[in-house]
């Protein structure tokens, strides 16, 4: 239950109430960071607050998996924000894209047959990725981008760190 709380308060709560407070001091000019350049600061916080957080896992002696899981979700932020200058990679999709990484690493390091969840998940992001283009949050080359990077990134993490 400790490492659930740590884990919550360190990637979703902590970076939360900071984007909070940089909107409440203009430093944003609004929560839905709709401008690739709005999302510089939140894209920062967010990347340490993965970083300390993996680390904080690690520190425990708590799964390794676990671990690294977050220390790719923290690349992948990194990776976004280095590329805000040029385009604004979809962070939705590269959540559920690191999230499918992570389980297809863990299915194949330890043959567990993790296709059920892999499927929902693939459906889920298909979901996802219809609404961000039907809202005009994104073009396709940016939810490829996110949903990719967060495969591919989390995935090598996992399964090669671990």
């Amino acid at each position: 239950m400790l490492s659930l709380l740590m884990v919550f308060s360190g990637t979703y709560l902590i970076p939360v109430l900071i984007s909070i407070l940089l909107y409440r001091f203009k430093v944003i000019p609004s929560l839905m960071m709709e401008n690739a350049r709005d999302r510089r600061w939140p894209y920062a916080i967010g990347a340490l607050c993965f970083f300390l957080t993996s680390h904080l896992i690690h520190s425990a002696g708590l799964a390794a998996e676990a671990s690294n899981y977050l220390m790719g979700a923290a690349l992948v932020i990194v990776l976004h924000l280095a590329l805000l200058p040029f385009l604004k990679p979809s962070a939705h999709l590269g959540g559920l894209g690191g999230f499918l990484g992570m389980l297809l690493a863990v299915s194949a390091k330890y043959a567990l047959n993790l296709l059920p969840f892999i499927a929902l998940l693939m459906l889920l992001a298909g979901i996802v990725s219809s609404a961000r283009l039907s809202l005009n949050a994104h073009d396709g080359r940016e939810l490829l981008l996110g949903f990719g990077s967060g495969l591919l990134v989390v995935f090598c993490t996992v399964y090669f760190l671990t």
